[in-house]
């Protein structure tokens, strides 16, 4: 019985195939997406954890503001506790990394057994000189590039980074930054654009600036352990930091007191020396004073001397200057006739070479004249013999144009008849096949008959079988009941037939009758009941009393069709002879038709070839005649250019002659003016030679002059160098006394600089020891750190995510199994009660449906639970490999998830079937084995809106009717649907939730762009100051107090940021509001805090809760508002209650400002912070891109949640369309017999369904919206609230999403409507 039951079981998988895979695929998205997304969170911890083991990741980080020395690090190394600490230095300097564009690097020094940089590739560092590359910023090709430090750095770091180059050696990942955020700078752009690791001795410093700790034995990073390690080793740290600080702060101070002591003395003994040497100096420079003086005086003298000769020689100068100016010009004009004449005489001789160039070009031009007549006229000759010969030629060409027409028209012609003979041919074929085409129909129909008539005739013939062998039997039975009759019949002396006897035994009277009979038929090995049942089963059969008659009329109708037989068997050969013959006849005839088809394609393939040589010779008739009219226009062209050529040869003859002889007459005019020309030539040079003598003359008594004059001159010569030489040594002492006094006024002004600065080098070192403060010291943990904070926050999220939504998987998934497992049952219900009938127990029965629904979901579990802890985590992490990627996933099996995900799994597939069958095993087989009593009808509610009712056809009304009297099928289909709106709504929810974070926070919160610390406490003058210098206007700005505080309440404490105003409210730089209603600035006795905070400590509005400072102040106030806040937690104070309360006024350290429009954030920041008063620069943009990239990341997770819900949602669809065609098979075959087409029978089950899709989705709108508020209210994540928003595009896209899938599965399910056998899904099934 039991195989026999896993048989059934095992052939109602595959008959119900589409059923049982859609349990698996449900069990399998439930099982995967919950086992998946719950070892999501542990997998990228255990990752992390092992990364951050492996490349040993600080767990403190320790600065001060005065930097640590070699004994402060081995005094860290010597604390409980800790392991390892090293100290580092790093630095933002600007490198040129594209022409012209400089971008900003962090260098950091390689630190030992801390931090330890991954290599990626190329190799470690072995020079100070080299350094290792940020993977995400430096490419492999980057390898070996020099890196140089921009010269636009300050001096500070250009010493620091004192190599001035690094060479980029090997690429690297660090700890230290785990995403892709490498943070802010006060240079440059203001961001960091990637990092460095340079050896320690790349670096010229002085002092560390952080230490780096690492505990021993620490826990695993990002566990409650680890946070309780932290805790309790951080007071320590705090207070050897700031104790070492304080010594470092005393060494720092002694060490500058004794440098300033030593300086005092050094300036006294500078400040001696000074005056004893300046003295001494002073009196050499007297003495040389005195000798230059008296120099002056002869000096003077000799001067006066010199002056007077130069009178007398100027007036013999003069004198003599005349007598050689007037001989000068003289001499001048006898050049100038000298140059005339020579003059004249060049002209002369050019205009003789004129005359003959000019007659030599008449003589070649009479020449060429001549010559070119001759050359024209033979030009001429030979055009014209071209064009006459060109002539003949085209007269030859229009003969063989003609001849060539006339053969193209007699070949059209004989091609035009055959074509005629070709078309009566094609017209004599068509009328053949179309012949022999109703020929081959007729065939074909005489083929169906005879295969129609066969195979009724071989029906005919095994049912005259079946009729013979059914009469034999029955005429057996009846002759043996009839001799029984007769026999029993005489036994009692009375008459009997068959008939009697029979009726006597089924009614049991006539006790002695059966004992007769029983009697009988013991002899014959036979019994009443057998015979009894014989004959009710013959007379069944014949559908008539048995008898004689009936038998005779049996046989009478098998002897009637067996003639009918045999008549329509010889019809069927007679016509299958004739179907032959015709076959025969169609066979030549088609024989026929091929032959003249291949005649008339023949023929065609002629024609055509005629038709083509037709067109070639018409093709070449038509190029000959082209070339016969081309070379008709080239005739009357060249004829056109021969007239032409002669007319202008012609006109250029004449032309020539014209110019020849006008040269003649010019050459004629110009021999006439060469004679004249030289007349007057020779009577000018008998002119020129009475001049020269008179000249000659007048240089002689020159002569006789200009001798006096040198030998004045020389004395007057020797003179200036004498007093030159006297001026030169007077100038000489007079520089080097001015030299000396100069040099010594400089050496004295430089000394007396020197001691000056000295000076004031010592006032500034005791105004910059009266200024040196204590150290101001930070001991951060990994939590400060921004990519380990983010990897935190993420792997948060994606936990809280984890516990509720699967959840709600599980529950959809569970609905539909019981509604499949539920309709399953109630579909077998006859089945049960037979099996039950047959004597099968509950147990067993039972058994059939557990496991086809445990299968399912067994199956479905382990691939689910294999795929979705191998997968989806796999998936998460590609996803945030964009952003971190510093080391493959690790898987990590949960062996309770198994249990729980296998278990939960079975219970709700295995569970569901077991409710449902222990309702129907219940009942009895006959029970079971009957048809459900329909439901009475009743009116829908619609029905009683008669406006509305009247309006809907009859089948909208059936419809209707159908949909809300069913009720079980109606709850079941809008909870299925409706889930599965829920999680689209909730998936896409989450994102509108996460994605818009920072625009909720930096849009409508906090709408400042900056927020400045200054190293001390403002006042609002001074800020409007800062504002004013740095560019901004005073109203830009609003100055704050900015601190830490603790919050107390509920018996809990949390740590907030404390915002005060100097004066007034936030307006136009924090937006206090909750919801849409804005909120007023608090007074006296009040406070403002924001939701995320009183979410977490329980706060409402009216509660009264205390503040707690460092110095453990407290403060109590009343909650008057709770403001929307979605970054960080912030309680807003007025100055007036902190001062009530604390009897001081707050220490305004901070100035929230707004950023000018258009202007980059980072290079306003780094304008910001130039200021010498300004510590720090917090950059709302950085803070808002750093957290839109966190969030954003989010968005891939959302996108898998959504891919599973909308997968979950196209299952459960289809899960349900399909068993609501399934059971409702006898329904739809009724319409479709009752005439509806394929179209209509759809409309009217797709109807009911789309209304259910229709109404499960609106239901599932509403609760998604409650899903969603509860998914965002379980993850909770430090420093950071979502709100339960939810656009309208999410509302929309969630419903569109179940509807398309609504309709995408109608389309599909079509085609199992048209199956549906209309004859089998109407048999009676009782």
């Amino acid at each position: 019985m039991v195989r026999t039951l896993l048989k059934t079981t095992v052939r109602e998988i595959r008959q119900s195939l589409g059923r049982y895979l859609a349990i698996f695929a449900i069990v399998a998205l439930g099982v995967g997406f919950f086992a998946g997304l719950r070892t999501c969170q542990p997998s990228m911890a255990a990752t992390g954890v092992d990364y951050l083991d492996r490349q040993r990741m600080f767990d403190f980080r320790l600065l001060s503001t005065l930097g640590f020395t070699e004994e402060d690090v081995d005094y860290f190394a010597a604390l409980e506790g800790i392991e390892t600490a090293r100290g580092a230095v790093y630095a933002d300097f600007l490198s040129e990394v594209d022409e012209g564009e400089e971008v900003v690097l962090k260098a950091h020094s390689l630190t030992d057994g801390i931090n330890l940089p991954q290599l990626c590739a190329g190799r470690m560092p072995e020079a100070a000189d080299e350094c290792l590359g940020d993977l995400r910023f430096f490419r492999e090709e980057d390898l070996g590039r020099a890196l140089t430090v921009s010269g636009s750095n300050s001096e500070d770091t250009q010493e620091l980074l004192h190599c001035g180059t690094y060479t980029v050696v090997g690429l690297v990942q660090s700890p230290y930054y785990l995403n892709y955020e490498r943070g802010t700078s006060s240079i440059g752009s203001g961001s960091v654009a990637g990092y460095v690791y340079i050896p320690e001795d790349g670096f010229d410093f002085e002092a560390y600036y952080e230490i780096f700790l690492t505990l021993k034995n620490p826990a695993d990073a990002y566990s409650d352990p680890y946070a309780d390690q932290i805790d309790a080793r951080k007071p320590d740290v705090e207070q050897a930091v700031e104790a070492r600080a304080a010594l470092r702060y005393n060494t720092i101070y002694n060490d500058a007191m004794s440098e300033i002591r030593d300086a005092e003395a050094e300036l006294a003994d500078g400040w001696d020396e000074y005056r004893t040497e300046r003295a001494d100096a002073e009196q050499e420079l007297d003495d040389a004073h005195r000798e230059l003086s008296d120099g002056e005086q002869e000096y003077a003298d000799g001067v006066k001397d010199y002056e007077q000769g130069k009178v007398d020689y100027a007036d013999g100068v003069k004198e003599y200057t005349d007598g050689q100016q007037k001989a000068a010009d003289a001499e001048q004009e006898i050049a100038d006739a000298e140059q005339e004449l020579a003059d004249a005489e060049q002209e002369l001789a050019d205009a003789r070479q004129e005359l003959a160039d000019g007659r030599q070009e008449l003589d070649d031009g009479w020449s060429d004249y001549e010559q070119g007549k001759l050359d024209a006229q033979k030009e001429l000759d030979d055009a014209r013999q071209k064009l006459t010969d060109g002539e003949r030629e085209y007269q030859d060409g229009e003969a063989e144009y003609a001849g060539g027409l006339r053969q193209l028209e007699d070949g059209e012609r004989e091609l035009a008849d055959a074509q005629q003979q070709i078309r009566d041919g094609e017209r004599e074929l068509a009328d053949g096949e179309r012949e022999l085409a109703d020929a081959w129909a007729q065939i074909q129909d005489a083929q169906r008959q005879l295969e129609e008539a066969e195979i009724q005739l071989e029906e005919a013939k095994k049912q005259l079988e079946e009729g013979e062998a059914s009469l034999s039997q029955v005429q057996q039975l009846y002759t043996s009941t009839e001799q029984l009759a007769q026999g029993i019949g005489s036994a009692m002396g009375v008459s009997m037939d068959a008939g009697t006897l029979i009726q006597y035994l089924a009614s049991g009277a006539m006790p002695e009758l059966n004992a007769a009979v029983d009697a009988a038929l013991q002899s014959s090995g036979s019994s009443a009941a057998e015979l009894t049942a014989g004959w009710q089963a013959a007379e069944s059969q014949l559908g008539a009393p048995l008898s004689a008659e009936t038998i005779a009329g049996l046989k009478a109708t098998l002897e009637q069709g067996k003639a009918e037989y045999e008549e329509g068997a010889a019809e069927y050969n007679s016509g299958k002879a004739e179907y032959l013959a015709g076959l025969r006849e169609y066979e030549e005839g088609e024989a026929q038709i091929i032959n003249a088809r291949r005649e008339l394609e023949d023929g065609k393939a002629e024609l055509e070839q005629g038709r083509q040589e037709l067109a070639d010779a018409r093709l070449e008739l038509q190029d000959a005649r082209k070339k016969l009219d081309d070379a008709q226009q080239e005739l009357a062209d060249g004829w056109q250019e021969y007239y032409d050529g002669e007319r202008e040869a012609r006109e250029e003859l004449e032309k020539a002659h014209r110019e020849l002889l006008d040269g003649e007459q010019e050459y004629m005019d110009g021999l006439q003016k060469y004679e004249d020309g030289v007349q007057e030539f020779q009577d000018g040079q008998k002119e020129l030679a009475d001049g020269r003598q008179e000249l000659a003359d007048a240089w002689q008594e020159l002569e006789d002059a200009r001798q006096k004059l040198a030998d004045a001159k020389d004395e007057l010569a020797r003179a200036p160098g004498e007093l030159a030489d006297a001026r030169l040594e007077l100038d000489d002492g007079w520089r080097e006394y001015s030299d000396g006094r100069a040099e010594a006024d400089q050496e004295f002004a430089d000394a007396e600089e020197e001691l000056t600065d000295a000076e004031q080098k010592l006032a500034d070192a005791y105004e910059d020891l009266r200024d040196l403060k204590h150290a101001t010291t930070y001991t951060l943990t990994r939590s400060e750190n921004i990519g380990y904070a983010c990897f935190e926050n993420d792997t948060s999220i994606i936990a809280a995510i984890s516990v509720v939504f699967p959840v709600f998987f599980f529950l959809v998934a569970a609905l539909v199994c019981m509604t499949t497992m539920t309709r399953m049952v109630d579909e077998q219900r006859t089945q049960i009660g037979v099996w039950k009938a047959l004597g099968y127990s509950n147990a067993q029965i039972m058994s059939k449906f557990l496991f086809y629904s445990g299968s399912a979901a067994l199956v479905g579990s382990t691939m689910g639970f294999a795929f979705g802890c191998y997968a989806l985590p796999w998936v998460v992490w590609e996803i945030y490999g964009i952003i971190y990627g510093f080391s493959p996933l690790h898987h990590v099996f949960l062996p309770g998830l198994l249990a729980v995900s296998f278990a939960a799994a079975l219970l709700c597939s295995m569970g569901a079937t077991y409710l449902a069958c222990r309702m129907e095993l219940k009942r009895q087989a006959a029970e079971l084995l009957r048809p459900k009593t329909p439901r009475a009808g009743r009116r829908v509610f619609l029905e009683y809106i008669t406006p509305l009712w009247r309006r809907l056809s009859f089948l909208h009304k059936v419809s209707v009717r159908n949909v809300l009297r069913y009720q079980s099928r109606l709850v079941m289909m809008v909870l299925g649907i409706g889930g599965c709106t829920a999680l689209l709504v909730t998936g896409f929810g989450i994102r509108d939730s996460i994605q818009h974070v920072a625009d909720f926070q930096f849009d409508e919160i906090q709408i400042y762009d900056y927020a400045v610390t200054f190293q001390e406490p403002q006042t609002e003058a001074e800020a409007a100051d800062y504002l004013i210098r740095s560019g901004w206007a005073a109203e830009d700005g609003k100055l704050i107090h900015s601190g830490s505080i603790d919050v107390l309440a509920g018996g809990t404490s949390k740590a907030v940021y404390l915002v005060i105003p100097a004066s007034g409210g936030l307006d136009g730089f924090v937006s206090l509001h909750s919801g849409d209603e804005p909120l007023p600035y608090p007074g006296v006795g009040e406070v403002v805090i924001n939701a995320g905070l009183a979410e977490n400590l329980g706060i409402s509005i009216g509660d009264v809760i205390q503040l707690r400072d460092e110095e453990y102040g407290t403060l109590e106030a009343a909650v008057s508002g709770i403001a929307d806040n979605y970054v960080q937690n912030y309680v807003y104070l007025s100055t007036e209650c902190y001062q009530e309360q604390f009897d001081e006024q707050p220490e305004y350290n901070a100035l929230y400002v707004r950023g000018h429009e258009g202007a980059d954030p980072y290079e306003e920041g780094a304008l910001l912070l130039e200021d010498d008063e300004v510590g720090n620069v917090a950059i709302n943009q950085a803070t808002r891109d750093q957290v839109d990239s966190m969030m954003s990341r989010l968005d891939y997770i959302v996108v898998v949640v959504v891919a599973c819900a909308g997968a979950l949602a196209f299952i459960v669809l289809y899960n349900l369309t399909n068993i609501n065609i399934t059971e409702r098979v006898r329904e739809i075959a009724t319409i479709k017999v009752l005439g509806f087409y394929r179209n209509e029978t759809a409309s009217y089950v797709f109807r009911e369904i789309n209304i259910l899709s229709v109404l499960g989705s609106l239901a599932g709108l509403l609760m998604g919206k409650a899903l969603h508020a509860f998914v965002i209210s379980q993850i909770q994540i430090d420093a950071m609230y979502f709100s339960g928003r939810i656009t309208l595009l999410s509302y929309v896209i969630s419903l569109c999403m179940t509807l398309v899938f609504t309709v995408s599965i109608s389309f599909g399910m079509r085609p199992k409507l048209h199956r549906i056998d209309m004859a089998e899904s109407l048999k009676s099934i009782e």
